[in-house]
């Protein structure tokens, strides 16, 4: 009985990988490629129905935000290169380091609106100050000629040479941020053409700094102003620093 059992089952192995080989057979039959070719057209057929409908063409580039001093021509020549391409297709880092290349643009945004539009958000630099009253100079630093009409009030006054207006407003950047945080504004900042530094605070206050070691000098007037000329503020006319140690202090008459 045993060698009978034996048997049986060497028989029944033998039938089970004849039917595992039949089943290979018929899985690389032409008729099971074919099948297998008729659903892959028609996943590949779904699939691009499914693309087209989405990725509609682009008909409406729309500027959410008031623009007021960029260049409505550079925007539109953005826009020109969005029209047309396809929603899924647009490049939408490219096209947003283009509008922020474009002046007195600060920063942008782009989103999709399916099916067919483009909405973009613009965020302009502001007017800081003058620049030797000929120019306007912007929160980047960037001269620009504008109709003096339209300028908003309370500008700032840059002065200095011809060409070194950057050197001026990156002093303003390292001045101003120290001065704020002490509700100190500046109204005027001024390079000569002897290379001297001053700044005029309000309510009209000339610090003077000269052209040696004015950061040094700067912070001196840091230390004395938290120290002693806060409540002092009405009866000074200007604090010169153009000095070695200490200052002096004129006041008004």
């Amino acid at each position: 009985m045993a060698l009978l059992a034996k048997k049986r089952i060497r028989k029944n192995r033998r039938r089970g990988a004849f039917s595992s080989r039949t089943k290979l057979h018929q899985e690389r039959s032409p008729r099971g490629m074919a099948r297998k070719i008729i659903y892959l057209m028609i996943f590949s057929g779904a699939l691009f129905s499914a693309f087209s409908l989405i990725n509609q063409k682009i008909t409406e580039v729309q500027y959410v935000t008031e623009i007021n001093r960029v260049s409505l021509d550079d925007l539109e020549a953005v826009s020109s290169r969005i029209y047309n391409q396809g929603f899924l297709q647009i490049n939408l880092s490219h096209a947003k380091q283009e509008i922020e290349a474009i002046n007195w643009v600060k920063s942008a945004s782009i989103e999709r609106r399916w099916p067919d539009r483009v909405n973009i958000f613009i965020e302009e630099e502001n007017i800081i100050g003058r620049w030797n009253n000929q120019s306007i100079i912007n929160s980047k630093g960037n001269l620009f000629n504008l109709n003096q009409q339209t300028l908003p009030s309370g500008l700032i006054e840059f002065y200095g040479p011809n060409g070194q207006q950057d050197i001026v407003f990156k002093k303003y950047l390292v001045f101003s941020q120290e001065l704020a945080a002490r509700g100190i504004l500046i109204e005027r900042m001024t390079l000569d053409f002897k290379g001297s530094w001053s700044i005029t605070i309000r309510p009209g206050i000339s610090i003077r700094f000269g052209k040696d070691n004015v950061s040094e000098r700067f912070e001196r007037f840091l230390m004395i102003w938290d120290e002693s000329l806060l409540d002092n503020l009405a009866v000074i006319e200007y604090i010169d620093l153009r000095y070695t140690e200490g200052f002096s202090i004129k006041k008004r008459k």
